[in-house]
């Protein structure tokens, strides 16, 4: 296997994407509109990977991720260009479980003096936290995220937006998570740094119809993409690439990896780095659970108090959404073990006044691929972005690019355009491929 940066010719290049989420997507897309041949390859039986919906009674409900913020300009952008319709998101509301009351989300962060001294400190150590990617910034945020906090004292950034933090999947604060992916995760809901208003929405918005429909209509805009399809084994060496599949074998230039490391490890032919990397790669075991729930409050998206304050609430609902005023289905969120999940769903829900009737769905994720600190301290997301490009490989999706919607398409679509120029230094527009394919 030729390890070296492989020269990118002028003519176009047959591309496989491995994974059919948002990044592998993104990454498609951007590939054909620079003239390159591209097939996606995605295990499941459809694609969306982690912003998949669940229809119930004639509504969709998200299982992951589906808010966004006005920092979500390239994902605005790519709904504008698909023609997809969009609604305002419902409110955010603290739920306190003993108290069974529901209150409006603290931002006194904002308004306390650390909020200064949080400015001047990522104007200083950390300037390019809100780009694509994560490498630029992960040695200066490397320390555990109370660590950091209590140093800079900024406990109050904690107080505003550990809550969500936690209920979005990203780790409990408490549990030695570096503090990179928190300060990422604040950047990016848009509170922190004013934003243009997008898509006519003032605050956060989503997709009508589910998010899935968006990956959906990117899907159906791409000219390969075969799902129910798992790779077996990867060959790689000096004049391309040989996946094969339990579909039969294919054939390519180059290979982009939307799929975390350490997940595709087994059918790879990974180099020493790679196998260094994929073994130093964390997740979270994260659980959505679509339900039938009653006499529970309405109308809101809830992050559920003291469960999203301490790893030691793990295996209770850490958050749950109501998006639809006329149904008693809900989406819960929760850590932990599965049966554990299960049992305290039923018992959070009692705790709260309501009453579990249905559990339409119940999806375990491995979610937010990351590193550790002392990882990251060393040059771990370093050394993955030095490997772009070697091995006829490229790597994206939550890893490098931090585990949400805006940062991995973000991260996909710079990363094409980086390795991979337009084909004889032509772009094609997606208004000239839609004319294509439609002739």
């Amino acid at each position: 296997m030729n390890n070296a940066e492989t020269p990118r010719p002028d003519g176009p290049r047959r591309v496989i994407v491995v994974g059919a989420g948002p990044s592998g997507l993104t990454a498609a897309r951007e590939l054909e509109g620079a003239g390159h041949r591209v097939t996606v390859l995605e295990e499941q039986d459809t694609v969306a990977g982690k912003c998949r919906s669940l229809e119930v009674e004639g509504q969709a409900h998200d299982l992951g991720g589906h808010i966004c913020t006005n920092r979500y300009e390239r994902t605005a952008q790519l709904i504008d260009e698909l023609g997809v319709e969009t609604e305002r998101t419902t409110r955010y509301r603290i739920l306190d479980v003993e108290r069974r009351i529901a209150s409006r989300q603290a931002m006194s962060f904002l308004r306390d003096p650390a909020f200064r001294r949080y400015r001047a400190l990522r104007e200083r150590e950390f300037p390019y936290i809100a780009e694509p990617g994560l490498a630029h910034s992960a040695r200066a945020l490397a320390r555990p995220v109370t660590d950091w906090l209590a140093d800079h004292r900024l406990q109050s950034m904690a107080a505003s937006f550990g809550p969500g933090y936690t209920a979005a999947g990203y780790g409990y604060l408490d549990d030695a998570m570096p503090a990179l992916y928190f300060v990422k995760y604040a950047e990016m809901t848009g509170l922190l740094s004013p934003g243009p208003e997008l898509l006519g929405h003032e605050g956060s918005f989503t997709v009508a119809g589910g998010f899935a429909t968006l990956w959906r209509r990117v899907a159906a805009e791409l000219k390969d993409v075969r799902c129910g399809v798992r790779v077996t084994s990867v060959e790689r060496h000096a004049d391309g690439v040989r996946v094969l599949t339990d579909s039969g074998p294919l054939e390519a230039d180059d290979l982009v990896l939307a799929v975390p490391l350490d997940r595709i490890l087994p059918a790879l032919d990974a180099t020493a780095q790679e196998r260094d990397l994929a073994g130093r790669v964390r997740s979270n075991a994260y659980h959505t659970t679509v339900a039938t729930a009653c006499d529970l409050p309405d109308n809101a998206f809830y992050f559920l108090t003291p469960h999203t304050g301490h790893r030691t609430a793990t295996g209770h609902c850490v958050s749950y959404h109501h998006r639809y005023p006329d149904s008693d289905v809900r989406t819960f969120y929760s850590y932990g073990r599965p049966e554990e999940v299960a049992t305290l769903l039923r018992q959070d829900i009692a705790r709260l006044g309501g009453r579990l009737q249905e559990v339409h769905l119940h999806q375990p994720w491995a979610f937010m691929p990351h590193f550790g600190s002392d990882d990251l301290r060393d040059g771990a997301l370093d050394r993955l972005e030095a490997l772009q490009g070697r091995s006829r490989t490229c790597y994206t999706g939550g890893l490098p690019a931090f585990e949400l919607v805006e940062s991995t398409v973000a991260h996909a679509q710079d990363l094409v355009r980086r390795h991979f120029p337009p084909a004889q230094g032509t772009l094609i527009t997606q208004e000239r491929i839609k004319e294509e394919r439609t002739s």
